[in-house]
This record gives C-alpha cells, structure tokens and sequence, in this order.
C-alpha cells in the first residue's frame, strides 16, 4: 500500500510518517456525529462530512472511472466486488481507522485496501486537503490487477503515477500531468539502467528501500510518460512488449522483439525525455463519455454507521480483531437485532478458525435478513473452510452436508448480487474435493474466469474440474495454453502435478475394472501402471488422490502452509510409489516457495 503526504517531499513517494497508537484506536465514533450514506452510480460513500464534500468526491471518482475506462476497451473497468468509500471529516475522525505498521498509526491522506470482497477506501476529508491523488493510485492498481497477471512493477508503478495526477471539472479532465518533484528527482539522481528497471521484483531493494525506492517511482513514471505521450510509436510497442512477458517470454528477448533498439538507445531517448522542456497530456471531453454524476443521500442509522466502521478495521486493520468486535457490539447495544452486526463478529470468528462459534452466528444473521447476499457469501463460505478444516477425506460422490448447504448459500448470493466474482470462485471450489454434477462448478468457474481475468487458481481450479469430469484434454489445453502463459511457476507446476494425479487415478481406475485374460491369470501390468498395493483398495486411492487435489487447491491460493500440512500428513499414508513420488515433489516445491515468499518484500512496501 502506498501512502502520500507533501508533494514536494521524498516522503511523497515513500512510507508516511509514524504516530503512536494511543488512545484513538480505543474510541468509538461519538454518538453526536451524524453519518450519511451517498450512493453514486458506481460507488456508495459513508461520511460524516458534509453533504456537499461528500458528494464532491463521489462525483469526481465517477469521472476518473469514465475516463479510466478509455485506457483500453477489452479491460473490464469496475471491480468484480464492491468499492466502499469512507469520508471522514477531518484528521482527528480519521486516525483510529488508518493502517498501522508497528502498532503506530501511518499519517495519510487516503487508504486503499483490496480484497475479494470488496475494496474499502478510506480518507480525511478536510476541504483543506486533497486526499484523492493516492486513491487515484491505487485505483489504477487495482484496474490492472483485475485484468493482468503478472505486471511488471515498472510499469504498474508507472501508470498508477501517471494517473495519480488526474484533474477534472464539470466539462472536461486531464490525464499524464507531470509531477513536478519527479522530473526534479530524476534531474539530480542517475537513473537505474533499462535492463535493471525491468528486472525489478516487488522483492527487490530498489522496490523499497529509501532513496532507490523513490529512483525507483521516478523513473517508472518517466518512461511509462514517454511510451504513452511522448512517442506515438512507442505506445503500440509497448502493449507488444507487455504481451511477451505476460506470456513468459524472457524479458530482453522480449524487449528486442518489441522495441527493435538497445537498451542504450532508449535510455538516451528516456534521458532527453526527462530533460526536456515539454511534457504532453491528454485533455477529454465529458461531453463524449455521458458521466453519471447523480447522487442519492440518506441517513444512517448509529448501528449501521458501527458496523460499516466495524467492516472498514477488519479490512484495514486485519490485525486488530478486537477494535471491530467492539464496533459491532455496540452496534447491537443499540439494536439487538441488526443482522450486518453478528455477520460481521461471525466473520471475525472465522478468520481466528473458530468454525463453530461463526456458524451460529450467521444463522442468526440469515434468520434476520435471509437475503443477504453478503451474509449469504460468507456463511457459504464459512461451511465450505469447516468442512475442510475437519481434515475428513470422501469418495468423489459423496457430498458432506457442510458443502451442500454452502453450495445452496452461495449459489444464492450470486443470485442476489451477480456482480459478486469470489462467490462464483468459492462455489467452484466447492467441488474440488466432494461430489456431485460437475457441471454448475465449471459453469460457474468460466464466469468466474471472465470477470477475473488475472487470477491463476481461477483457471487451475477450472483445469482440475475439467480433469475430474475426465475432459483431460481441455484441462491440458487450459494448463498448457492458458497457465503457463501467465508467468506463475509455482501455480503451473501446481497444475500440472494435480494433472497427472488425475491421470495417474484414472489408469488405476482403468485397471482394476480391466476383465481378467482368457486364461484366468490377472493381466500383467508393468511398472507405469502399476495396480495400488495389495490391501489399498481404489476408494482408498481415490481419497489420496482427493486429498492431493485439496492440497494443490490451495497451494493455488497460495495458502502454502494448509498445502504442506496436507501433503506433510498424506505422505505418511500413501504406500503408492508414483504418487509418493509426485507428493513429496510438490511438498519441496511448495516448500521452497513458501521460504522466499517469507523473505518478502519490506512491510513498508506499497
């Protein structure tokens, strides 16, 4: 997450400062305050600022999605799950509901947090600032996020700041002004090396330690600047560019393909670029994109104003369970039967894995208000974590009544609110390790696909159903023609070991429905399909082969540790050397995976 403070300091384009959490992350919002709910076309804002500035806001949001939405029309321009935004009305409103790193509350104008629920923005709404430039940011993030696998941190930090400069009114905007503090940067500091730019990781130091990191902004958005403003050639080129890294091609060979120059040649062009005296952008016409800037305002109610609050700590301060816990019981102090409030403390229950208490939490919800479709979502996929975590394998056709009733609550929440993408992700999912007609689960994982075009378990998910249905070829296809063309090692090698399972349990299968030979003796079998070991009957290896696949769903996830602990417990069970041999692969795969990933990038990334 990236935070912005002065535009004129190095702290613009780094970590904001500290403050100590004190007493303000223990105060609920006073009872005086008076909170109202702006709905526009495509946001909802919660606020206990003015109406005027609230609606302010929302409006110029609405123009930055519409012009947003011209980047590139394939792109799907809204999120696949609500954005919320959050206005308070002045600094002191605002820090108990900032991010924290280190127990000490991050001083920013604005906060973006994503998630596959939806997107919560928060901000101090002040007149006297201009909370927006970050939101603009990371707005840009996560519109590219949606669409693409695997980008280059170059050019998703390059973007998001050529964006972040966005300036609107009433008839018309401006994208690609240039930030003046970045042209001076770049002016008085050696700029990285081409082929090192795009070599960076969100790993890297240059991504976030200090003086390289803000090289590292600086630059990123110089050179996206010049491709798309300065260069009309260099535009098209860079789309080819990006094309080939997407689909895993190394990137100098990628580079020469694409731009058809040196790397020398083109850091001369960026040098001249940042140099010069003149620096272009675009200028749009409101009056050509039809911007709905209507706006509906409505009061809230005290325990709908704590409970949406309660939403926004679980999202931003996911550490601090207990800070929305009280919100949402305050929330029930003042109406004992506000169904939002026990979703929410269900929720807080089923992150801390206490199935159980969250289960009889949500049927008081659905009991409430039983179309819901966020309760319904998260109470589906409640289930669907308690069945898991009960760690109890079934035959392919069995369907434990956890995962039937998750699979009627999310079915419904789709229904309610089709626009929700992770309950079409969760109901797929489903089916990954129970049975029943695998049909919907496809159906549902393609629409999921669609909305989701960057998410690589999405598509492995679809692999592996199609996989189980028996269709190997489509999920070969889909593996080998869709996986590995976005960059992920790690889901790809995932996918392709869960493919092989599977064909390994169908020759199995295969075989022990195989006729006897005319002569009465068994038929002979050689080492590559080899019938499971006397004493291991096919529904035993049918489980391994279950348990493996729930194993791989989540290493797709990325849920490394759940993955080893699965594999870690099946080795000790499988006496099947093939598929001993396939487990304990993926385990060091996994295994290395999960140790760099710890390593990770500095907390203090964006």
């Amino acid at each position: 997450m990236r935070t912005r403070l002065l535009p004129s300091a190095l702290a613009a384009i780094l970590l904001g400062a500290l403050a100590p959490a004190g007493g303000d992350a223990l105060a609920l919002p006073p009872e005086t305050d008076s909170w109202i709910r702006v709905e526009t076309a495509h946001f909802t804002l919660y606020s206990n600022a003015s109406e005027r500035r609230t609606a302010d806001l929302g409006r110029r949001l609405e123009r930055f999605r519409a012009v947003l939405s011209l980047f590139y029309k394939k792109f799907r321009i809204d999120p696949p799950a609500p954005t919320l935004i959050y206005v308070f009305k002045h600094d002191a409103s605002f820090r108990p509901y900032r991010t924290l790193y280190h127990d000490r509350f991050v001083e920013a104008a604005g906060v973006f947090v994503g998630g596959p629920d939806g997107s919560y923005i928060a901000m101090n709404g002040d007149p006297g600032t201009d909370p927006l430039d970050i939101i603009y940011h990371e707005y840009v993030h996560q519109f590219l996020n949606n669409n693409l696998h695997g980008i280059p941190p170059w050019f998703n930090e390059g973007l998001a700041e050529c964006y972040s400069t966005f300036q609107a009114d009433d008839k018309s905007a401006s994208i690609g002004k240039t930030p003046t503090e970045h042209v001076l940067f770049l002016r008085e500091n050696n700029l990285i090396s081409l082929r090192h730019l795009f070599a960076i990781t969100h790993d890297s130091p240059d991504y976030n330690e200090g003086t390289r990191r803000g090289i590292f902004y600086a630059q990123s958005w110089a050179l996206v600047h010049y491709f798309m403003w300065d260069k009309a050639e260099r535009r098209s080129q860079l789309g080819a560019f990006l094309d080939r890294l997407s689909s895993g091609q190394d990137p100098d060979q990628a580079f020469t393909a694409s731009f058809a120059t040196t790397y020398e040649k083109l850091e001369t062009e960026l040098r001249a670029h940042v140099g010069g005296t003149r620096f272009l952008f675009n200028a749009v016409k409101f009056s050509d994109l039809h911007v709905d800037t209507s706006t509906r305002v409505s009061p809230m109610k005290r325990e709908e104003t704590l409970a949406r609050l309660g939403d926004l700590v679980v999202h931003v301060q996911p550490d601090r369970p207990w800070e929305a816990e009280k919100h949402y019981r305050e929330a029930l102090r003042f109406n004992p039967t506000y169904a939002s409030a026990f979703t929410g403390l269900a929720v807080l229950d089923e992150k801390a894995e206490r199935y159980d208490e969250a289960v009889a939490l949500f049927e008081k919800a659905l009991a409430i208000e039983p179309d819901h479709p966020m309760t319904c979502f998260y109470f589906g996929r409640c289930l669907a974590r308690r069945n898991a975590a009960q760690g109890v394998a079934v035959g392919r056709d069995e369907i434990p009544p956890d995962v039937a009733r998750a699979r009627d609550l999310l079915g419904r929440s789709i229904r309610l609110r089709p626009g929700l993408a992770e309950a079409y992700v969760e109901f797929g999912r489903t089916y990954f390790g129970s049975g029943g007609d695998l049909a919907p689960a496809i159906q549902h994982l393609e629409t999921a696909r669609q909305m989701l075009p960057a998410r690589v378990d999405v598509l492995a998910g679809l692999a592996m159903l199609h996989a189980r249905k028996g269709d190997l070829a489509r999920a070969r296809d889909l593996v080998e023609n869709g996986l590995a063309r976005m960059n992920d090692r790690e889901a790809l090698e995932a996918a392709r070991h869960a493919l092989q399972a599977e064909e390994a349990w169908r020759a199995r299968t295969s075989l022990r429905a195989a006729p006897e030979s005319s002569s009465g003796e068994e038929t002979d079998v050689d080492d590559a399909g080899e019938v499971p070991p006397e004493g291991t009957t096919v529904n035993v290896y049918n489980l391994w082969v279950e348990k493996y696949n729930k194993a791989v769903a989540r290493a797709n996830q990325r849920d490394y540790k759940g993955a080893i602990d699965i594999l870690e417990a099946l080795s000790g069970e499988v006496t099947d050397p093939d598929l001993l041999g396939q487990i304990n692969t993926l385990l060091q795969t996994l295994k290395r995976d999960a140790a760099r990933r710890q390593k990770g990038p500095n907390p203090t990334g964006p």
